[in-house]
């Protein structure tokens, strides 16, 4: 057998062994991992991380297509432009979804160069499929650089033109902590900056066409917003199939039935008060988001409270996450105060010890009744019994001991 015929045999079998759901998984999984390892800022962000794996998967599938083809065509599949999209909506610059592709290009490079090596051993049959692999891989990728550029340009003008580029601007630098006069950018989002907030993220799922996606949204953006007690949300594009939403309303006693509709996901923050709380809504939604991504057979509304301590395990809550459950979990036993600080000793130790007032006062060199006590003047702070919510307040005080007072 000729080499040319040896080099199409092989390219052939390498792309019947891609197409399947396994192996594309892998290919696209070690790709994106290089992408997110050398480009951080996408990693904290599970839309564009989604948005990530849906580009790389579209590529290396119209890729492998053309790949063993006598006639190679560049063919980039829709999806593959939403990330670019994205980056412009949300203020990226150009040179971001760049590195995105040179990175990208590395990673298949450095895995086809590693599985050469590995099965074909002819010398001259591998630099032959390296040849023609690398010609193909070069053609395709340059091809869809400029797409996505344009692609990218043209998303980012489009979105300076508009008033909705104008909105985002403020909500972001709401979110950023940059200096805004609050009364000003209520004003322009036509939204009441001071009252307590409730955030929640919506995305649709994966199959949904594309000309579905915004009604879906929006009628499920106003969904949520009438079951947590408001006329409309606040309400920003974040992504070609995700909308960030606050809702301006104080959450009584209880939860609100949510059903934001078939192939419409929702996850939700906590009430928080003015500009403060605007922000860690938002930042538990994202988080409590990032944990129902992971999940896809869970449920379809995701509350913080109820993956609160996931996301405090996995890191997604930030320092800003943990301070707010210890402030609301111990209330004024967080303080800095020497007698806050003893019963908060006194409350770890009891409750180390399988709640035993005697281990817990020969611990402390102190009589059991003290110990008795002082876990009363504990439960007066806390407003409960101790051992209600006992995980939250373990937790709490853990962290207190490990990083002091937020006070």
């Amino acid at each position: 057998m000729s080499t040319e015929a040896q080099v199409t045999q092989w390219l052939e079998q390498f792309v019947h062994a891609a197409e399947s759901r396994d192996t594309l998984d892998r290919l696209v999984g070690r790709t994106d991992a290089r992408i997110l390892e050398a480009v951080p800022q996408l990693a904290t962000d599970a839309t564009l991380v989604r948005e990530l794996h849906a580009s790389t998967r579209a590529h290396w599938r119209g890729f492998l297509v053309m790949l063993a083809r006598d006639v190679f065509e560049v063919q980039v599949a829709p999806e593959a432009f939403d990330l670019a999209r994205t980056l412009a909506r949300r203020g990226f610059d150009l040179p971001v979804l760049l590195s995105i592709y040179r990175v990208g290009q590395r990673a298949v490079w450095t895995y086809i160069t590693e599985t050469l090596t590995t099965e074909i051993a002819d010398a001259d049959v591998r630099s032959a499929v390296l040849l023609r692999f690398w010609t193909r891989l070069s053609e395709w990728l340059d091809t869809a650089i400029e797409s996505m550029i344009l692609a990218f340009s043209a998303e980012r003008e489009q979105w300076q033109r508009g008033s909705q580029a104008r909105r985002v601007e403020i909500v972001h630098a709401l979110l950023a902590g940059h200096p805004v006069d609050l009364d000003a950018a209520g004003t322009a989002l036509s939204y009441p900056l001071h009252q307590p907030h409730t955030a929640y993220v919506l995305w649709v799922d994966d199959d949904v066409p594309d000309a579905d996606v915004q009604r879906l949204l929006e009628t499920a953006a106003t969904t949520v917003a009438t079951a947590l007690g408001a006329p409309r949300p606040l309400s920003i594009g974040t992504g070609a199939r995700a909308l960030w939403c606050w809702v301006a309303t104080q959450r009584g006693p209880g939860r609100p039935v949510i059903t934001p509709g078939g192939h419409v996901h929702v996850a939700i923050g906590t009430g928080g008060a003015g500009l403060p709380g605007f922000r860690q809504s938002h930042r538990e939604a994202r988080a409590a988001q990032t944990i129902a991504m992971r999940r896809p057979d869970g449920p379809a509304v995701t509350h913080y409270d109820d993956v609160e301590l996931a996301c405090l395990a996995a890191g997604l809550a930030g320092a800003d996450g943990m301070w707010t459950m210890v402030r609301r979990e111990l209330g004024p036993l967080a303080g800095a105060d020497a007698a806050a600080a003893r019963l908060r000793e006194t409350v770890r130790r009891y409750l180390a010890n399988a709640g035993n007032a005697d281990t817990a006062a020969e611990l402390l060199g102190v009589h059991p009744n003290t110990v008795r006590y002082r876990i009363r003047q504990a439960e007066g702070l806390l407003g409960h019994p101790i051992d209600e919510r006992r995980v939250y307040v373990e937790l709490a005080l853990a962290v207190i001991d490990t990083f002091g007072s937020p006070e």
